[in-house]
C-alpha cells in the first residue's frame, strides 16, 4: 500500500495542471443550479478524455452524469462532483458566482478519479464519478439514492472547502416548505373589516414559530421569509406567501418538526380566516450517518499530507447537504479543508469567491484529491474486511 500511494500522489502531481484547468473554467463560468449545462459538458469532456465511459445525460437529469473507469472485478469507488454556483453577488447583488467553491470540488473529485485510474494497473476494481447538479438547490443526489445510483458503490468521498479541517462532519436534515395564504382585499383605511388580510396569516406563522423554539428543542432549526406580502399599503393584502426551511440534527426528528410547522399554519389560517395552501420541496435532505472506519481512513491519509489538526463536527451548527441521504445508502466520507489560513470568509460569503478561485484554494485542492484517492485505494485494496462498518 505504502508503494501504490506513492505512486497516486505522483500521479495527481503529474496531472496538476489538468486538475487546475478544471477549477478555473468552472470559476469563471458559473452557472445557477440545474443550468449548468456548459459546466456539465466541460466534465464530461475532461472525463471522456481521461479515458471514461460517460453516461451523459443520467437519471432524465439533463445536466447530471455519471463516469466509470473499470479495471477487472473488484470494488467501486466514488466521487460526486459538484458544479453549480449561486446567484446575487457583486455590486449590484446581481452576478452569478462560485461562493461555495463548487468549482473546486469539481477540480478535486476529477483529479482523484484520474490519478486513482492513471495508476489503476496497481489494482483491480472500479472508479466513478457521478456528477451531481442543483446541490445548492434540489438536491440531485437525493434524486441518485432514491433511484439506485449509489448501490453498490462501496465507498463515497467528497470533500469541501470550509472553516475547519474536518473528517468526522455532521449535517442537519432539512426540507422546506412554501406556505400560501388566499384572502380577501379591502380598503384598508375605509372598509377594512371586509377584508381577509392574507399577510396576517403569515405574520401568525412566524409568531407561531418561535413561540415553539423552545418545544422544537435545541435539535431544531426554522427559519423563514415572506416572499409576498402584497403590493400596496393602502389594500388589505389579498394574498401572501412565505418560504420557510426546517432542519434537525436527524431525518426522524425532521419529519416531527415538519407536523408541527404544518399545524402552525393550519392554526394563522383558522385565526385569520385565510384560505391555506402549502408545499413541501419534492427532495428531504437526510443528516450525515457516519462510517467509522472510511473516515480512520481518511485521518490516516491526511495526516501522510501534513494534515493533523481535525475538529470534530456539531451537529447543532451545521448546514444541510444533498450527501446526507448518500450516507444512508453506502459508506460515506464526507470532509472539509480550512481555508482560514487563507481568509476569515466563510462559504456564501461574497469575500468567499476569492478564496474559491485563489493559488491557495488549488494548493488544498491538491491536498483533497490526493487524501480521496489514497483512501479510496485503501478500499479497493483491502484484504476482505468489510468497510461498513458503523
Amino acid at each position: 500500500m505504502e508503494d501504490i500511494k506513492k505512486v497516486i500522489c505522483q500521479t495527481e502531481d503529474s496531472i496538476s495542471v489538468w486538475a487546475e484547468e478544471i477549477s478555473d473554467y468552472l470559476f469563471n463560468n458559473p452557472e445557477l443550479s440545474d443550468e449548468e449545462f456548459n459546466s456539465s459538458a466541460y466534465l464530461t469532456g475532461k472525463l471522456r478524455s481521461a479515458g471514461f465511459n460517460v453516461t451523459y445525460p443520467y437519471l432524465g437529469i439533463k445536466t447530471a452524469f455519471r463516469a466509470e473507469y473499470s479495471n477487472g472485478s473488484g470494488r467501486t469507488v466514488a466521487f460526486p462532483a459538484e458544479y453549480d454556483a449561486l446567484p446575487g453577488y457583486g455590486v449590484n447583488h446581481d452576478k452569478i458566482a462560485h461562493a461555495c467553491g463548487h468549482n473546486w470540488i469539481a477540480g478535486s473529485t476529477l483529479a482523484a478519479a484520474r490519478a486513482l485510474a492513471d495508476a489503476s494497473h496497481l489494482f483491480n476494481g472500479s472508479i466513478v464519478v457521478f456528477g451531481t447538479p442543483s446541490e445548492e438547490k434540489s438536491g440531485s443526489k437525493v434524486t441518485f439514492a432514491d433511484k439506485g445510483a449509489f448501490d453498490g458503490i462501496d465507498a463515497v468521498l467528497q470533500m469541501h472547502l470550509g472553516r475547519e479541517n474536518c473528517v468526522d462532519t455532521t449535517a442537519m436534515a432539512m426540507t422546506d416548505y412554501v406556505f400560501e395564504f388566499y384572502g380577501k382585499e379591502a380598503h384598508a383605511a375605509k372598509e377594512p373589516e371586509n377584508g381577509i388580510n392574507a399577510l396576517d396569516a403569515c405574520h401568525l406563522v412566524m409568531a407561531g414559530i418561535n413561540a415553539m423554539r423552545q418545544q422544537y428543542g435545541p435539535g431544531v432549526k426554522v427559519h423563514e421569509t415572506i416572499i409576498n406580502g402584497g403590493k400596496a399599503p393602502n389594500v388589505i393584502p389579498g394574498y401572501a406567501s412565505m418560504w420557510i426551511f426546517v432542519r434537525a440534527v436527524d431525518k426522524d426528528l425532521l419529519e416531527k418538526a415538519a407536523v408541527r410547522l404544518v399545524n402552525i399554519g393550519k392554526g394563522a389560517s383558522l385565526m385569520t380566516g385565510a384560505t391555506f395552501k402549502f408545499q413541501r420541496a419534492e427532495n428531504t435532505f437526510y443528516d450525515i450517518k457516519r462510517d467509522v472506519h472510511l473516515n480512520s481512513l481518511m485521518k490516516s491519509n491526511l495526516a501522510r499530507l501534513g494534515i493533523t489538526d481535525l475538529a470534530e463536527g456539531d451537529k447543532y451548527h451545521s448546514e444541510s447537504t444533498d450527501i446526507g441521504n448518500v450516507s444512508y445508502k453506502c459508506p460515506t466520507c464526507y470532509t472539509t479543508l480550512s481555508t482560514a489560513h487563507l481568509s476569515d470568509a466563510g462559504v456564501h460569503e461574497q469575500e468567499f469567491i476569492e478564496i474559491a478561485g485563489s493559488d491557495g484554494a488549488k494548493k488544498l485542492m491538491h491536498i483533497a484529491a490526493k487524501a480521496m484517492a489514497m483512501t479510496a485505494a485503501d478500499v479497493l485494496c483491502a484484504d476482505g474486511r468489510s468497510i461498513n462498518n458503523r
